[in-house]
């Protein structure tokens, strides 16, 4: 009896791919569920004017949470914290209001950052959630 190579390929090629998925599955550890978001003014401002940036944050993986607001200039490398909320515990959400001066003509990018804490004066947070960046034009 004589193999035919046209039929074994296709055989073999999904016996490959159905255990493929099959472990891909297996690996696959459960995600924690959360979010990080910050609103931020959608029109240019004046040089000098200050923002208004207010966001929120939750997530499950960590006992306390605190929300914090960054910047940086388009362009520039590193962001600086603005404002941080206070610390909550896990299961409730993580607020910021910080005010931003816009300093400079060009575009300022800001973005919303979730820690997780250990403790309420944990002093080496670990970044959980980062919101999407928010750009602002200023003239």
């Amino acid at each position: 009896m004589t193999l035919d190579p046209k039929r074994r390929l296709p055989r073999a090629a999904a016996a490959a791919l159905l255990a493929t998925a099959a472990v891909s599955l297996l690996a696959v550890p459960a995600a924690a569920e959360g979010a990080m978001e910050i609103t931020a003014p959608g029109h240019p401002v004046r040089t000098g004017q200050a923002l208004r940036i207010s966001g929120d944050g939750d997530d499950d993986a960590a006992r306390y949470l605190r929300a914090c607001v960054q910047e940086r200039t388009l362009g520039a490398g590193a962001w600086r914290t603005v404002g941080c909320g206070r610390t909550v515990a896990s299961g409730g959400s993580a607020t910021v209001e910080a005010l931003v001066r816009a300093r400079r003509r060009g575009a300022l990018q800001l973005r919303g950052v979730l820690y997780g804490l250990d403790a309420p004066g944990d002093p080496h947070p670990d970044v959980v959630r980062s919101s999407a960046v928010r750009m602002v034009r200023i003239h």
